[in-house]
């Protein structure tokens, strides 16, 4: 059995606030610092919009504070909750590299600070800065290794499956241990997107959360979720 689910401690040289193994993570101090002399802070409050899927790649986001939303819309129009981003992650990089339109909506979920950067400003620091370069196509392969091993690991499973492994990583990423040894995972996520990332109804996320909160495995409420038993729900992982 694999250890119960607790945060990725980032590294001495970055604040906490910023996720380890993040872009501002692996970037060097020089080419870190550069990076954040570019655009202007912005702050956004829960559920407001950064960018929208359809539209032209006006910036990139750098990730300060905070966690946003991806989400895509689905043919019968509903949104889909495909990912999480954490503060030191960019976000919007992919319609400024290739100059298609926005693939994807991105949402405050809670408070969040970001600097927006211009495309002629974020192409020109990676040209002038060829580590960066590399860590920026870095952070997109990770995106989407994570993305193919999410759908992996959900396929053949059954929806309580599911679930279990996707509030495991969102534990294992942004939960905070308390003294109890309970996991507090503060996040502004809707029964729907928690169940689009599991690729699960909204309908089943329901019942599965209900049998969870019954088996005293978790409780939730207004903007929280905290995991009573870790261990328990390894097991249920199947890990």
């Amino acid at each position: 059995m694999t250890s119960a689910p607790g945060p990725r401690r980032p590294s001495s040289a970055v604040p906490p606030a910023w996720a380890a193994g993040s872009l501002l993570d692996t970037l060097d101090a020089e080419d870190r610092e550069a990076l954040l002399r570019l655009g202007t802070r912005r702050r956004y409050g829960d559920q407001e919009v950064l960018m929208m899927a359809g539209a032209v790649g006006d910036a990139v986001y750098m990730l300060l504070d905070g966690l946003v939303l991806v989400v895509g819309e689905t043919e019968e129009g509903e949104e889909s909750a495909l990912a999480i981003r954490a503060a030191g992650e960019v976000v919007g990089e992919l319609a400024v590299l290739d100059g298609n339109l926005r693939s994807a909506t991105v949402r405050a979920a809670g408070p969040v600070t970001a600097l927006r950067i211009a495309p002629a400003s974020f192409i020109g620091f990676l040209h002038s800065h060829p580590a960066a370069q590399l860590q920026v196509l870095r952070s997109v392969a990770r995106k989407l290794r994570s993305a193919t091993q999410r759908r992996i690991e959900t396929s053949g499973c059954d929806a309580r499956r599911r679930l279990a492994r996707v509030l495991y990583e969102l534990a294992a990423e942004y939960g905070r241990p308390r003294p109890d040894g309970s996991v507090l995972l503060e996040l502004s996520l809707s029964q729907r997107a928690l169940g689009s990332l599991a690729g699960v109804a909204v309908s089943t996320t329901e019942r599965a959360l209900a049998a969870l909160r019954a088996e005293a495995v978790l409780t939730t409420g207004y903007r929280q979720l905290v995991l009573l038993d870790p261990e328990r729900l390894t097991d249920l992982c199947g890990y």
